[in-house]
């Protein structure tokens, strides 16, 4: 892929450096959670902190990569993907560290487990499946497009701030802490806390990682929304539109 002129900044070096920083940050404190609860506390699995680890070498490893690869190109659809690696390892420490461990490690009763996996697994589909539909409607049907993707040449650029902004503004956004939904929550979690104080030895640490799970979850539908629309317009889109235009679509701040 061609370079972009050297007059210009590496966006995907700008990127890449934050976005390893964020990683390593965030996965750091997975793994610290991980071992604290399921393998010290608990002593149930040591499952959680490998994990933890082996994916703290991929989201750092990973910017790196795409980085090497092309860089110097400012390639939008490079960028977005260093940046959705970035969001998943905020995806990781709110829903499978926060919350979908908690039912898959954690000791409890069959009754206690499978309703809140099995919850937590749907819930998080429906959500994906009404942000893509949202997403994917603002683009077709909204100026998005016209407005953001500015042809220059034999270029395409992509503001990325504005455009990010003008996209937040067309799309219609479910909002993952609604009051119905906290009340919910809050009104579900003391239930499991009796419950399981009634059913299991291990109310102390259960009872904690019960409340995390239910600040996590919202938290972690949020940042799956924010990997849908963030694949669509920074990877999808863009790439769709070089095959179309048969031009670059580059990034710039």
């Amino acid at each position: 892929m061609k370079s972009i002129d050297k007059s210009r900044t590496d966006q995907i070096l700008f990127v890449t450096k934050l976005i390893i920083k964020a990683c390593l940050m965030i996965m750091l404190l997975s793994i610290w959670v991980s071992y604290a609860a399921y393998a010290d506390d608990l002593a149930v699995s040591e499952w959680p902190w490998k994990v933890s680890a082996l994916l703290t070498v991929v989201c750092s490893l990973g910017p790196l990569a795409i980085y090497y690869g092309y860089r110097g190109t400012n390639a939008l659809w490079a960028y977005g993907l260093v940046w959705l690696i970035g969001m998943f390892s905020g995806y990781y420490f709110s829903g499978i560290v926060g919350y979908f461990y908690f039912f898959i490690f954690a000791p409890m009763t069959a009754y206690m487990k499978w309703p809140g996996l099995i919850g937590g697994i749907l819930l998080t589909i429906y959500w994906v499946v009404i942000t893509y539909r949202n997403a994917t409607n603002a683009i077709r049907t909204t100026s998005f497009v016209e407005h953001t993707f500015d042809e220059r040449g034999d270029e395409i650029n992509f503001q990325i701030q504005e455009g990010m902004r003008a996209f937040e503004r067309r799309c219609k956004e479910l909002n993952p802490f609604p009051k119905f939904f906290m009340y919910i929550i809050y009104g579900v979690a003391p239930f499991y806390l009796i419950l399981n104080r009634i059913l299991s030895s291990n109310f102390g640490t259960n009872g904690v990682l019960l409340f995390v799970a239910a600040l996590c979850m919202p938290m972690s539908l949020w940042f799956a929304g924010v990997l849908v629309r963030g694949y669509l317009v920074t990877v999808a889109l863009p790439l769709r539109i070089e095959r179309e235009r048969h031009k670059r679509v580059v990034v710039i701040r």
